[in-house]
This record gives structure tokens, sequence and C-alpha cells, in this order.
């Protein structure tokens, strides 16, 4: 016997997902539905003699579909109901403001689903004043009503044993089907529905008259200096400032010393083992891929955990309306922010905070421009090239040159992601849907619980999605650089080095040769690989103090006949390719994930290949032709 389905409705910063996790506990879920890449979360509920199956909808305004994610809603509704199985829609409002809600609960029952009314946050209405009558409520909407609190647990046995005596209601009629339905009729039915809301929630609510709630008068005390033209943005990049710093100051070094502590395993294990080729397998393969999966960890749990901390406070939706203006003609709005930002530590945790964002075209533009920023990985490989071919002796204004190298890359990515965006902008495929009503919830003290479970969710996710395919990736790339086996064996005589000689000639016209082909291919496992690999390919070691010897090394590299190997214009074009091109199968696996196939990896992966490519091949010649 299939299990009931009890589908949270409701607008954003309503407690939908706080009575989820109320209703479900530790058994959830996070999938995709079906077609599309937007999430929903699933979790089971303990029944009597069986099970439920709760599932917290994406955020609904009306039965009026505008973003992508209402429109999955809806879906999920029709198709759930087509196939028959006992659907029950468990409309969510909040009692300070049931008007809205009250109209979509109506809207759903117009079109035949079984729905009832759940008003949350109860205790504070109460404190405000408010008071709902949930019995006359009942009666006059003709639909359960359940007054709730579901962050101190107040009424939620009265919904447990509502959706306990789930078998007990008679099978509900075949909805109609909001897909099914005219936009006409639709209209009608969220007009009608709009006006009984508003009369059967004035007869059944007693409010103060003339007078502001305190939470809502809070809520503008404090939006009066958040949205002030001088102090708002001062704010907004104090609290940027701290999730970027938290990334790097506290993410970095757990990342690293995860990385350190699996080389140390390694460096351990490996005089233990009966033969190279296991050993090679276990420590430069599986333990590697290991670290390419755990080592992302922490700064996706910091990300979380801050983007969770902002959003339940009620902060996030007022920072993406305070930038969302000055992002518009980008086509972008104030939500890509945050995945933007993210990136500059690593672009994995970028990738995975675009699931902010509502409308599924500008989530995906997010996706897709979020690799662009100047993530931790870069800065080996920057500092080596700069290192290496910006004279320590170049002081532009008075400037550390070499420094402001570094700045410009950074600056660089940003330009490149916007223009991008605006390229995007102007094709038919990109012309999204206008931008949801910005909610501004009143400001809350978010609850820890919640908080971590929010975390542990979406780090859960990575591991057991995206992790697998990291993983088996990293061996086939060892498997690359460890066969075949012989005589003199060596990185040169693998696999990889043979592939570097037959792609040298690709890389030659933008001033490669095999070494830094080979490089180049080894950096797509991450791009700091193609450091060590250089290492190795000139037979240094990469532990302290070899970055030296490494600039040293190509510094003083020499083609056959005596000429220099590389030089200010080969510096220029790898910087310019390493500042765009995708060398991160990490990100590209991530990127899949979160687009539901390889479509979108592909086009990425090639766009920003052929791009990387021009801007190199232009850079080295401009600066050779500058130079002479």
């Amino acid at each position: 016997m299939k299990k009931p389905i009890f589908a949270l409705a409701g607008r954003p910063n309503t407690g939908k997902t706080t009575l989820f996790n109320a209703l479900t506990g530790m058994r959830q879920r996070v999938a995709n539905f079906a077609g599309c890449t937007v999430e929903k979360a699933v979790g089971i509920m303990e029944l009597e003699d069986s099970e439920a199956e709760i599932v917290d909808l994406p955020g609904t305004f009306s039965v009026l579909p505008v973003s992508e994610d209402e429109k999955v809603a809806f879906r999920f509704l029709h198709e759930t109901a087509v196939a028959g199985r006992d659907l029950q829609v468990l409309c969510v409002g909040e009692a300070s403001n049931l008007h809205n809600c009250a109209a979509l609960a109506l809207s759903l029952k117009a079109c035949g689903y079984r729905v009832a009314l759940v008003v949350n946050m109860i205790d504070e209405a109460e404190l405000n004043g408010v008071h709902v009558n949930g019995e006359k409520l009942g009666e006059e909407l003709e639909m359960p009503v359940f007054l709730v609190s579901a962050r101190s647990g107040h009424g939620l046995a009265a919904i447990e044993a509502f959706i306990e005596a789930a078998h007990e209601r008679p099978p509900a009629v075949k909805p109609l089907g909001i897909n099914s339905l005219h936009k006409a009729k639709l209209i009608q039915i969220h007009e009608s529905a709009t006006r009984r809301a508003e009369e059967c929630v004035n007869r059944c609510v007693r409010s103060p008259r003339g007078t502001i709630l305190p939470t809502i008068a809070r809520s503008i005390a404090v939006d009066r200096w958040l949205f002030h033209p001088v102090v708002g943005p001062l704010i907004l990049c104090a609290a940027l400032f701290v999730v970027f710093e938290a990334l790097f100051a506290i993410g970095g070094p757990l990342r690293d010393a995860i990385a350190n502590g699996l080389v140390a395993l390694g460096n351990a294990i490996r005089p233990r083992m009966p033969n190279e080729l296991l050993a090679s397998l276990v420590c430069d393969g599986a333990l590697a891929g290991v670290a390419a999966v755990a080592s992302f960890v922490p700064q996706i749990a910091i990300l979380f955990a801050l983007i969770g901390l902002l959003e339940a406070s009620g902060y996030l939706p007022r920072a993406g309306a305070m930038v969302d203006r000055a992002l518009r003609p980008f086509g972008l709005d104030g939500k890509v922010f945050i995945p933007f930002l993210s990136s500059f530590a690593c672009a994995i945790p970028g990738v995975m905070a675009a699931r902010t964002i509502p409308d599924e075209k500008r989530r995906l533009t997010a996706v897709l421009l979020s690799p662009l920023m100047t993530c931790s990985a870069r800065i080996p490989v920057y500092t080596l090239i700069i290192a290496a071919f910006v004279p320590a002796s170049f002081h532009p204004l008075g400037l550390n040159g070499q420094g402001l190298v570094m700045a410009g890359m950074y600056v660089f990515g940003v330009v490149v992601a916007l223009l991008l965006a605006l390229a995007l902008r102007a094709t038919s495929f990109f012309q999204s849907y206008p931008s949801p009503v910005t909610v501004l919830p009143p400001y809350r003290w978010p609850k820890a619980k919640e908080l971590a479970r929010y975390v542990w969710l979406r780090c859960w996710h990575f591991l057991s999605k995206a992790g697998q395919v990291i993983f088996w990736l990293s061996l086939f790339l060892w498997a690359l650089g460890f066969f075949p086996r012989g005589p003199g064996a060596s990185l040169e005589t693998s696999y990889l080095g043979h592939l570097g000689r037959v792609v040298e000639p690709i890389f030659r016209p933008i001033g490669f040769d095999w070494k830094l082909s080979i490089a180049i291919l080894s950096s797509l496992a991450a791009r700091e690989v193609f450091v060590g690999t250089l290492g190795t390919l000139f037979a240094l070691s990469t532990g302290p103090g070899a970055s030296q010897g490494l600039v040293e090394a190509l510094r003083a590299a020499k083609t056959p006949a005596g000429l220099p190997s590389y030089d200010l214009a080969t510096a220029v074009s790898l910087l310019l390719f390493f500042a765009v091109a995708m060398q991160c199968v990490s990100t590209i696996v991530m990127v899949r994930r979160e687009t539901g196939g390889w479509k979108w990896p592909a086009i990425q992966f090639a766009t920003f290949f052929a791009l990387a490519y021009s801007l190199a091949w232009t850079g080295l010649h401009l600066t050779r032709w500058l130079a002479l």
C-alpha cells in the first residue's frame, strides 16, 4: 500500500520548513522534482500502523504561477493526484497575515484538492494581540483549521492526529488539476477565493485596530538602518565580508587540515603496501579522491550555516532587495550575490548556494557564471606565474606590482561574469520570468536545531551525490597518470603524458609546450594540481620551499634552440586561460548535479574553453607585439 502524501504549500517565510522538520524529524532527504532541478524536501512521518510521506513544496503565492518554483509545485500536485495517490494539501500561513494563505487554500479546494489550513506562528500573533478563532474559521472556510507554533511544538499533536487518521477518510475525488485549467478559469477561482478569504478572516480574526503590530514595528525600525542609502550598503558589505572571511579564515584551514591529514595517512601507509601499484592506487588514487570530496565539506558546511543564519533571521531577503537594482541591467538580481561571493573561496559551495534563487533561469545563470570568480584553487597557479614572470621590482605608482596583478585577476573574473550575463540577457532563452515579489519577513532569532539540520542535509546531499562521481573520476585520472608501467616509466611516458604530446599542437598557438599541456590536463582534477604537476615534470619536490625552486625552473627552462621556453607573454596567456577555463572536474560534476544532466556542463565547459583560448591567444600575441 502506497503511503499517503501530505504536501505543505504556502508563501515563503510562513514556517513551512519548520513544520516539515517538526513532523518528520531526521527522516528526511533532498531530491529534485521529476524532470527539473528544483529541489523538494521529502520526509517520512511514523504513524501507528504505517507511514505518511511529507513533502515541503517550494514557496507558492497563488494558483496563478509566475516563477518556475510555483509551476513545479503545482505540476507535482497535479501529477500526484492524476497518479491516484492519496494526496492532502496542508496550506501553511502566518497567523498575523492570514488573508493570502486562506485565499490559496480556498483556490486549491476549488480546483478539487483536499485541503487543510495550518495557521502557524500563533504564539507570536497572540503576543501581538492577534486572536484567531480556529473553530469558526474552519466552519467559514469549510475545511480543517489548525492553530500551531511549529517552533515551540504548540498544536502539533492535532496535526499529527489528523495525519494519523488519513486512512479513515474516504478517497478524495480526483481534482481538476491546475495544469488542466484555462488561465481565465484560474483567474476567476483566484479572485473569488481572495474575496471570500478576506471576508472569512475578517470575521474570525481579531487584531488591534489603528496600531502597527510590535514585531512589524520592530522590523520597520531595523529596516530604516538596513535600507539607509549609506549605512545599509556598509552593513551589507560587513555581512558579506564575514561570509567571505569565514570561508577563507575558517574553511580554508579546515580544508587544508583534512587534505594534509589524508596526505599524512598516505605517507604512513605507503611503505607498508606490498607493491607499487597498490600503494599508488590507495595513496595517489583513492585517498586523493577522498580528499577531493572531503576537503570541500567544511566550506560547504560553513557556507550553508551562514546562509541559513541570514535567511532564518530575515536579513537575506533584504540583502537581495538592496543589490537587486544594480544587477538588473545585467539580467541578474540580488540573489546571485551570495553564490558569486561564495565562489571566491570555492566554486562548489558557490554553485550550491545558487539554490536560494527562486527563478529557475536566473539560478541557472548563477550556476554557469559562478565558476568565473577567482576561487582559492587558482591562487597557487596565479602566485607561481606572477612570481616567475612579474618582476618584484615592478612598482607602478609606488604600489606592489605583483599584488596589483593578483587583485586584477579577481576583478577580471567578476567583469567577465557580468559581461557574459549581459550577453545571456540578450538571448531569447534567458528572457526570464520577472522576479517574484520579495517577501520581507519579521526579524527572528534562528533556531539552532533547525539550522543544524539544514546544514547537515546540504552536506550529506553533496557527499552522497556529487561525492561519488568526484571520487571515481579521481581514480580514472590516476589511472591515466600511472599506466603504462615499465622500465623508465614516469608521468611523461604515461597515458596522460602521451595525451599531453597529442594535445600539444592544440595548445601551442597560445604558447604552451607539452609540459604545460600535461599540467593543463592534470589540472582538470583540480586547478592547484597544475603546480604539483609542473613540479614533478621539473623533478622538484612539492614540499616547503619548492615554489621558489619551481619559479627558477620556469625562468631557466630552454627550448632545444637555447631560447627561453616561457616568457612574460606565456605568463599572460596562462593567467587569462586559468581565469576563464573550467579546469575543475569537481565543479563540472557539481554543475551537472545542479542542472540535472550533462547538457549545461558540456555547454559551459566548451564555451569557457573557447573564450579562455581566445583570450589567451590575444594576450600572448598582444604582449609580444608590445614587447617589440
